[in-house]
């Protein structure tokens, strides 16, 4: 689990420490730089897991128009520093961890290398240990007992690029491939699919067919059976889903609603309702399927008010029963709707602002004031976040 991530110079981030909770609600007007804290896990994403015949870091500084256009222009500086913290418990006992790359670069050129890259581990009050050497551009993986076990000199990737066999960093590696991302598009969320196998929800929900023929399978078919039933109770018109192949060796989703004689096909279905059944298959999907880490922006799009609090109230109970097992999703979702923020706690909004042309985040849960407004129920906690007075700038 994350527990904590930092940026220097990244984008309007010019100086952000984010403290992570199992449930990240960001929040704030636009232009304030959600979707650039969200773009830092992703950017990490990025650099560890790059198309085939990329490299990280040049993948994820072209996707972005390059290195400066990612670095922070409010200034001078030519240092990009990311950093995460966190907790696992990959080799049994629970370890914290702290992984921190510094890249350099001159935004005129658009050249750019790592400068230095560190994974330290500590586990309880035992010495903490370095798993990255770094000695000049090359970067050596440590493992316990301290020993060299390879290297790489290529300052254009990172140490998360490389699957290294017996080396006890993987794990980091390991819960970055499980980062979700998701902005679902409706329109095309409609097309079908081809009915081979898939492993988790692509990021605008266009597998989606495809993904719920896997778990409709009987291996899953618990899992499609909740979906169904809370289906069923937020939208009772609706009274069944199913997947049906075509001649082109595809398949498309339907559903089946009452009074209706013919099933509904995928192209005709709402768009609220794609994007409800899609979010209900995150949440429900088998452990085995299930991401490490969900960032999610808008949730609220496409869907009635009522919609969205039966969609929060359900993944609230799921996460809950999860947790007990230690099992849980991380999720950091952005929001601009009072309806998504009145289903959580203070404890779990971040305020996201702009100061001097660079992005501000703050815990309004560490407010006690802010605590008694809503203990007393002077005000809602969505009004409280849109009447401004979670705001830090000039205070």
């Amino acid at each position: 689990m994350l527990t904590k991530i930092r940026a220097k110079n990244f984008k309007s981030l010019r100086g952000v420490t984010l403290d992570l909770g199992q449930r990240n609600v960001l929040v704030g007007a636009n232009m304030a730089g959600k979707s650039n804290i969200m773009d830092f896990f992703r950017f990490i994403h990025d650099m560890a897991f790059p198309p085939p015949g990329s490299m990280g870091l040049v993948n994820a500084f072209v996707a972005r128009g390059g290195f400066g256009e990612v670095l922070w222009k409010g200034g001078d500086e030519q240092l990009i520093e990311l950093a995460l913290s966190g907790t696992t418990n990959a080799h049994g006992p629970e370890w914290t961890w702290d992984y921190e790359v510094i890249i350099q670069g001159e935004p005129r050129y658009d050249n750019f290398r790592i400068a230095r890259e560190s994974l330290r581990v500590q586990q309880g009050n035992l010495p903490a240990r370095d798993l990255v050497e770094n000695v000049g551009q090359e970067r050596f993986f440590i493992n316990n007992p301290p020993q060299r076990l390879s290297s790489t000199p290529d300052s254009s990737r990172s140490i998360l690029e490389f699957e290294i066999l017996g080396w006890a960093g993987s794990f980091l590696r390991s819960s970055i491939g499980g980062w979700r991302f998701y902005e679902l598009v409706p329109s095309i969320m409609r097309d079908p699919n081809q009915t081979a196998a898939v492993k988790y929800l692509r990021e605008h929900g266009e597998n989606l067919s495809q993904w719920l023929l896997g778990l409709q399978a009987e291996y899953y078919d618990d899992s499609f059976a909740r979906i169904q039933q809370v289906l069923r109770d937020a939208l009772p018109q609706v009274t069944g889903l199913f997947n049906s192949p075509t001649q082109q060796s595809t398949v498309v989703l339907r559903s089946r609603e009452k009074d209706l004689k013919r099933p509904v096909t995928l192209s005709q279905m709402s768009a609220g309702e794609l994007a409800f059944i899609a979010y209900l298959s995150l949440i429900f999907s088998p452990p085995e399927l299930t991401g490490s880490l969900y960032c999610v922006e808008d949730l609220e799009n496409y869907m009635h008010p009522g919609l969205i609090d039966t969609l929060l109230e359900v993944l609230r109970q799921s996460q809950e029963q999860w947790e007990r097992k230690h099992q849980a999703a991380q999720i950091v979702m952005t929001t601009h709707s009072p309806v998504v923020v009145d289903k959580m706690k203070l404890e779990e909004i971040v305020f996201v602002e702009k100061k001097d042309g660079a992005t501000v985040c703050s815990r309004p849960g560490d407010k006690p004031h802010l605590r008694k407004l809503l203990q007393d129920e002077e005000i809602g906690l969505g009004d409280l976040v849109y009447t401004g007075a979670l705001s830090d700038v000039g205070n």
